[in-house]
């Protein structure tokens, strides 16, 4: 994997995310038009630094962005 292409990807869900305040995985890839892996790639990321939450809520999964 490319850190550019990763770092690329992460920049646009986080913009996404900042505009959306919340949307699924589905909703991410058609706005995005990532791949798959490179978007559960992308997604892992930013939870993994904490920038995003990921929240279930009656079987969908959602994803926004954590505020401080």
């Amino acid at each position: 994997m490319n850190i550019e292409i990763v770092t690329e990807n992460m920049k646009k869900i986080y913009a996404i995310l900042c505009n959306l305040k919340s949307c699924t995985i589905f909703e991410l890839q058609n706005l995005t038009k990532i791949k798959d892996v490179d978007l559960c790639f992308a997604l892992g990321r930013l939870l993994q630094d904490r920038r995003i939450y990921q929240k279930r809520i009656d079987n969908i999964v959602y994803y926004g962005v954590v505020t401080q």
